[in-house]
């Protein structure tokens, strides 16, 4: 499991300096048995593959259409390309508080946010301070910290064979 500390470190960096260097994980041969216990310890909690994982973020078996360069960024880069339902969102809360996810549906009296392990908050408007999004991903930046592009093959592999 990745620490907020690794996460950071690697957010400091240039996103198209880290896709470059994990542009050789393109041409290495992927271990897809290998790929699938990355997927595991760093995608599950948020992404679906097949019938294992959580859905927050979308489906791995729908975005392996995508070829491997594109999910490449998609992993290194993730606020490159967000679709409007993968954008986080801050929910101020009365309280003091903060929660951060996806905004699931809305009514006059609740708000429900999407969270990772497939939880949900079903909050209140009386709770709700304000909710406001900066456009970027749920996804964090910085899961890549600590992985080589021959580990990086091997999430791609795992993904293509989905």
């Amino acid at each position: 499991m990745l620490r907020p500390a690794q996460l950071q470190h690697a957010h400091d960096r240039d996103p198209a300096g880290r896709t470059e260097q994990f542009r050789s994980a393109l041409k290495l041969k992927g271990d897809a048995a290998a790929g699938q216990v990355i997927y595991t310890q760093r995608c599950a909690l948020c992404h679906r593959a097949g019938k294992a994982g959580y859905v927050l973020g979308p489906d791995l078996v729908s975005v392996k259409a995508n070829g491997p360069e594109k999910l490449l960024a998609s992993i290194v880069d993730p606020n490159r390309e967000v679709a409007a339902n993968y954008v986080a969102y801050d929910v101020a809360l009365r309280d003091g508080g903060t929660q951060t996810g996806l905004l699931g549906d809305e009514t006059l009296t609740h708000v429900r946010i999407k969270l990772p392990l497939g939880k949900e908050l079903l909050l209140p408007r009386t709770q709700v301070k304000g909710m406001r999004s900066g456009g970027k991903s749920i996804m964090p930046e910085g899961l890549e910290a600590g992985l080589s592009p021959q580990q990086m093959a091997d999430l791609l592999a795992f993904i293509a064979g989905l």
